[in-house]
């Protein structure tokens, strides 16, 4: 199976959890894994039926997690958790789109721990086709689940005595005195007498809770802990919809009029509520003079609406012509600024000032920081609190806007961006210049593809704290939301990082 039919059959809300199971399995086999699904032998066909948040637990060896891990990135899957401390637990968890919501496939790799704990060295691991066997049996599907505080149900106690009936005295032998080094002889004898089918203590569950709590605050422990705290720590009112703890996200779609954005932003919020995320949406453009002031500035000041008098021709990157910057309150203008060049009556393309020729330079001076003060008050009333409910905020334009109108390359617009947390996701609604400008005939050809161009620029930039999704809205890409939803995920459970 290639990466693009895996990608079609596990991407978007029509996945069903049969087909990851299938795709997952093909991925690992591509890859030369060797692997075994975790838990009970009815563990992953209780998934596959389930609706819930509850992961899909896969053991592999350390050699192959790179490769697996990076197919699944490409899916795409939202990267929700990753821990790669060799002191403890090492796996990677990725959520996946289905049509009952999100579902977690978590991978770990190399040896079988529980926290701090060493069951079984990930060089001992034993797997008969896709199920644990010998003593790692044993350890899955029995210690690891008293570590965790509970003793599991018969079913998996049996399964467990299986596996350690099978394996060689070696193995056994080599397991008890590992487990008493890592737990105390007391336990390790208790969980050998129920492996070799006596009855477990009713205390015996809490008893390995408090070793293992005991061994994650020793000295050699306690610094692995704190590294990985955001996943030790209990989630609380913190917890998002796959129980885990999550914070808020700011995705900020940018591009052209014509190009998308209100449709990707419309089927990524669709996409997010059905996944449990709250949602809300904020506009961070320039509204054509209904700002409050606006009007009544321009009248006092005299300066005409946009359109009025004559205006400069701005040649951008392409050589493409389009309208120079009019005034405060042309929407148009909400574009990332870029390299200008003013022809002048003369015809000359030298490079000069693009605000040479605008209309009342104080004017528009004075309109960038009052704009840049607007801009300030709409992400306090609006994008803040939703970010501090936890929610994700899809915001249609951003700050990047004040870069070139009304006075381009206004120190407002610095200040600004300095101001104003740069957006965990940033997207670019895409397409052929000549569908966009089917969809908008009102703006110019050349006027649309010199600022779509600009907004390729502004995601090379990498200004996003997480991600930069280019979606191609042209109808080539059967779900060009997934890979925006999967960065939102992500972003909804790793800590934020600084603007690179």
């Amino acid at each position: 199976m290639n990466s693009s039919t895996t990608r079609r059959r596990v991407a978007g809300t029509a996945a069903t959890r049969s087909q990851l199971v299938v795709a997952l399995t093909d991925v690992l086999a591509t890859h030369g894994a060797r692997w075994a699904w975790q838990g009970a032998l009815a563990a992953r066909d209780r998934w596959v039926v389930a609706t819930d948040a509850a992961d899909l637990d896969v053991w592999c060896d350390a050699d192959s997690i790179t490769d697996v891990a990076a197919t699944l990135d490409a899916w795409p899957a939202a990267r929700i958790a990753d821990a790669h401390d060799q002191r403890r637990l090492r796996h990677v968890s990725h959520a996946v789109e289905t049509e009952h919501g999100l579902a977690v496939l978590d991978l770990t790799y190399g040896d079988l721990r529980v926290g701090a704990v060493t069951l079984v060295p990930g060089a001992e691991v034993t797997a008969d086709g896709e199920r644990l066997t010998g003593v790692a049996a044993a350890a899955d599907l029995l210690v690891r689940p008293l570590l965790r505080g509970r003793v599991p149900e018969v079913q998996r106690v049996d399964e467990a005595r299986a596996g350690w009936a099978e394996a060689d005295d070696q193995s056994r032998a080599t397991a008890a005195v590992r487990w008493s080094d890592e737990l105390s002889a007391s336990l390790c004898a208790e969980i050998v007498g129920v492996l070799d089918g006596g009855l477990p203590a009713d205390d015996l569950a809490s008893r390995c809770r408090r070793e293992l709590l005991r061994r994650t605050l020793a000295p050699s422990g306690v610094r692995a802990a704190w590294s990985q705290r955001h996943a030790v720590l209990p989630a609380g009112r913190a917890a998002g919809p796959l129980g885990l703890r999550t914070r808020g996200v700011v995705v900020v779609l940018v591009g052209t009029d014509g190009s998308g954005k209100s449709t990707v932003a419309e089927q990524l919020s669709t996409r997010l509520e059905h996944a449990g995320f709250g949602v809300r949406s904020a506009y961070f453009g320039m509204a054509r003079g209904n700002l409050p002031g606006v009007g009544l500035a321009r009248r006092v000041l005299g300066v005409a609406p946009a359109g009025d008098g004559a205006e400069p021709v701005v040649v951008a990157d392409d050589e493409s012509s389009a309208p120079a910057p009019a005034g405060v309150d042309d929407l148009a203008l909400s574009t990332p600024e870029a390299s200008l060049t003013v022809r002048d009556e003369a015809g000359s393309d030298d490079p000069v000032d693009p605000r040479r020729d605008l209309d009342h330079p104080g004017v528009r001076r004075l309109a960038a920081w009052y704009y840049a003060g607007e801009y300030v008050v709409r992400y306090l009333t609006t994008v803040s609190p939703g970010v501090r409910r936890r929610q994700v905020v899809v915001c249609d334009r951003y700050v990047y806007d004040l870069r070139e109108s009304p006075w381009p390359g206004s120190m407002a617009s610095k200040v600004l961006e300095r101001v104003i947390p740069a957006p965990d996701v940033l997207v670019l609604p895409d397409a052929p210049v000549e569908m966009i400008h089917a969809r908008k005939p009102e703006r110019s050809l050349a006027d649309q593809s010199a600022q779509q161009h600009r907004f390729r620029d502004l995601l090379a930039s990498s200004p996003a704290r997480v991600a930069e999704v280019r979606v191609d809205t042209s109808g080539a890409d059967d779900d060009g939301v997934a890979d925006v939803v999967a960065a939102v995920v992500t972003a909804a459970h790793r800590p934020r990082r600084h603007p690179r």
